[in-house]
This record gives structure tokens, sequence and C-alpha cells, in this order.
């Protein structure tokens, strides 16, 4: 029997779908009011929501709240990088923080935990690919170790860089390209920036730990991370720093020890076992998995 063809309705979205005996299969919406293509998030996510390309904004389902948007422009990131002078998009990525959702939130609360979610406009800023502006977490008073944090790619393509520290001599860099359904944990004490790798937006989840500080300074200090990532694909030494390290690649990360699933959304696999996010909170008590994720297995 073929696949049936027709449009779902659901509150202010028009969703196209192909059906598939008796779950339809939801590809792509439209914006009841403009007509302009959603794109239905929600199997990555693990949480109902839509993403709008056009708007770089995103519409979650019944029940979710985030904290007020935050736009980051051009404008706020020209210190960290290559050419402050550059010309790029105005607009440069669109952050919910603080997203609460039925059956989750209190589980996120209780392990020192919250959940946010990013939209970043694509393109390029100069030579540079598209990206944030990267900063460092702070440590936790109690333990003197940094904080951690998880990112699930939802849309497009990005590369995560991360480098051991924000002092200007770094003794490792590690870069992670991923995509939808893939993960990559920032190690504690490791500086950070996301890049936009793709000729699309890119959208991606966070858990973070609402305790940790988000330090700029010590990157903002030196015009960026310890590379620029170009937009033809290679990495160029930034001259601000004193010792660089050649960049390690690695695959995204899998969490095998912790039960969760490749490709499960982290607030389904929280919804299963509260303790499994943990090391981004806790990181002090997670020696073993800094080394593994580290080392590169």
């Amino acid at each position: 029997m073929g696949a049936r063809r027709g449009i779902w309705r659901r509150g202010r979205f028009r969703v196209w779908m192909t059906g598939r005996g008796q779950e339809p299969l939801i590809h792509r919406a439209f914006h009841e009011k403009t007509g302009t293509p959603m794109i239905d998030l929600s199997k990555y996510a693990g949480i109902g929501v839509q993403f709008e390309a056009e708007t770089l904004t995103l519409s979650f389902g019944s029940g979710v709240t985030t904290a007020p948007v935050t736009v980051r422009s051009l404008d706020e990131v020209r210190p960290m990088l290559r050419d402050p002078e550059c010309s790029g998009p105005e607009h440069l990525y669109t952050i919910y923080m603080d997203v609460k959702a039925p059956g989750v939130t209190e589980a996120l609360g209780g392990r020192g935990l919250g959940y946010g979610a990013v939209v970043y406009n694509h393109g390029v800023l100069g030579r540079e690919f598209l990206r944030s502006q990267g900063h460092v977490h702070s440590v936790a008073p109690e333990t003197g170790v940094g904080y951690s944090e998880l990112y699930e790619f939802w849309h497009g393509r990005g590369l995560v860089y991360m480098q051991s520290s924000g002092e200007d001599e770094v003794e490792d860099v590690i870069v992670v390209e991923a995509g939808p359904g893939e993960k990559v944990a920032i190690p504690p004490g490791w500086a950070h920036a996301t890049v936009n790798i793709g000729d699309e937006p890119m959208v991606f989840g966070a858990v973070y730990a609402p305790a940790a500080e988000l330090l700029y300074e010590p990157l903002r200090r030196r015009g960026g991370t310890a590379h620029h990532v170009l937009a033809d694909g290679t990495l160029e030494v930034n001259p601000a720093y004193r010792r660089v390290p050649e960049a390690r690649r690695q695959s995204p990360h899998t969490f095998p020890e912790l039960g969760i699933a490749p490709g499960q959304p982290a607030l389904v696999a929280l919804g299963r076992d509260e303790s499994c996010l943990d090391f981004v909170s806790r990181p002090d008590a997670f020696p073993g998995l800094w080394e593994r994720l580290t080392r590169g297995s």
C-alpha cells in the first residue's frame, strides 16, 4: 500500500505529512499567519519544537516555556574575530535559555541542570565561518573543577572547537563536527566555541549548569580561540597565543557508560535515569569519562 499524503492541522501550524500505518511522519509545517516553512525538530529535541529558518526562531510545544529570547549580533562578537572590522550577517544567533518542559523540569533542577537551545545563522564573518564568540565556564567553588556542558545537534552541521584552557599557552585542541542526533560534551575547564560549517542555519540544544558563569574575557583578550576556523575548511593559528598545538579531530561523543543511547535526546535519557547527565553539573565525579573523551575513544 502506498504512503498517503495530506495536511495535518495542529494549533497554529499546517503540517505536510506522509503517513505509514498509524504513525504519520511530519516533514514540514507552515506558519498559518506568515506562510513561512516550519521544520519539526521534536525527534532530536525530545520535546515539541518547530524551527522557522527565515526568522531564526523556535516555537515550542504546549506547556514548554523559556526565558526571554536573546539575539547575539555581529557587533557583540567583533572583539573575538580574526577580522574585527569584517562584514557579515548582523543577526548571528538566537538564544533560548531556561527551557522548561512538562515531565523534565523538576528532574533538571534537582540535579543542578538547565536546558537551552540556540539557532545559528549561516554564512561567513570575513574569512571565518559564522560562529559564537566563545567562552570558558567558571569552576565550582566546592571542587575547583570547571562546569561542563552538553550540546546535542538538531539541524544543520556544526563544529565544536575546544581548547584545554583560555590562557595563551594551550596544551590541547579538539574539534568535533556534528549533525542532527549527535552530541558533544565540553570537558571541564576547556574554552570552546561553536561554528556553523554548513550552508543553512544550525540548531542545537544544550544541557548546562545554571550555577556556571560564562567567562568571555579570557578569549576576548586574545581575539578569539587559538585557531580561526576559516570558511575554506582550514584552521589558522591565532598569533595572539604563544603556544598552539595542532588540533585533533574527533567523532561526536557517545556515552554508553551512562546509559545514553546513540541519537537519544538528552531529555528522554533524563526521563529514564535522572542521574545520567550529572557529569555536566558534577564533572569532578566523572574523571574516567573526561579521560576517555579527551583521549578520543
